[in-house]
């Protein structure tokens, strides 16, 4: 009893290493069927004979290889993601020159199926069938895996820009002009580095430029000593800004020879309010100067 029993565990068992795997049927119609790519399955597609079946795999992947055991008694075509499969008569020639067909029977007729993409490979067996009611008129193949980091991806994206957008909204509210007072001292020559306009929100100095001008270096003025100044670039519709981190009463842009004098007339007199952090959505860090 325990012998007969063992021997149809390891018949079931050896049938299962070797079972393909059958597409799910739809609802709608069980021959227009759904298979989730296993890269380590075999799939089975089943096909009656003066039928094609088409097998439709990702949008962007593009068919470069096929092979088939039978490829004399089956036809193959493909067009982008897709492959039509149909069996077809065999015509054998004897030695007397007269030909013979043969047309497709079942099982005689089954074989496996080799497909490569840009991205993945493919087996298959092809059943030839009877029942039309059993054959595949349409196989399209999903990636569950892939969909699942797609989407992932994609939400990771969405939250980046959201992140984003909450922190270029913080930063506005930050940069809310506090102080418009300034002046400017322009040498003989320099107005290409002259400033279209200036004011500061109490922490950093901003200096509007048009576009057809020049940046210049801005440097720190005390006393008689010049100490460059850390800076960054934002875009402000038809200027480009210079954002200079921090507010001072005196600044000096230099570019070659070019040389512009800034003046805050108001510097100190509306300091924006100290915190650990200047706006409780944001922390501001300052890295290499940038």
């Amino acid at each position: 009893m325990r012998k007969i029993s063992l021997a149809i565990i390891i018949s079931l068992l050896s049938q299962g290493i070797y079972a393909a795997s059958a597409p799910v049927k739809s609802r709608y119609d069980s021959r227009m069927q759904t298979q989730t790519y296993n890269a380590l399955d075999v799939t089975e597609i089943k096909v009656k004979d003066g039928f094609a079946t088409a097998i439709l795999f990702d949008n962007d992947e593009r068919i470069l290889d096929m092979a088939s055991g039978f490829s004399d008694g089956w036809e193959f075509k493909d067009t982008a993601n897709v492959i039509y499969v149909k069996p077809v008569a065999l015509e054998v020639e004897g030695e007397e020159g007269n030909k013979a067909i043969f047309e497709p029977k079942l099982k005689e007729w089954d074989t496996n199926f080799l497909v490569m993409t840009n991205k993945r490979n493919y087996v298959f067996d092809l059943i030839l069938v009877e029942d039309l009611k059993k054959a595949s008129y349409q196989v399209n193949f999903r990636y569950p895996q892939e969909e699942r980091r797609n989407a992932q991806k994609k939400a990771a994206q969405a939250k980046e820009n959201a992140e984003k957008e909450q922190i270029e909204s913080a930063l506005q509210k930050i940069q809310t002009p506090r102080n418009w007072d300034f002046s400017m001292k322009v040498r003989k020559g320099s107005e290409t580095i002259a400033p279209d306009y200036a004011y500061d929100d109490g922490l950093f100095t901003y200096l509007g430029f048009a576009r057809d001008k020049t940046f210049p270096a801005a440097f720190l003025l005390e006393g008689k000593q010049e100490s460059l100044l850390n800076t960054h670039v934002r875009e402000n519709g038809r200027y480009q800004v210079l954002v200079i981190q921090k507010t001072a009463e005196k600044i000096v842009l230099r570019s070659g020879d070019k040389v512009v004098g800034i003046f805050n007339g108001s510097y100190g007199k509306n300091p924006a309010p100290y915190n650990t952090t200047i706006s409780n959505e944001i922390t501001r860090d300052v890295v290499g100067g940038e």
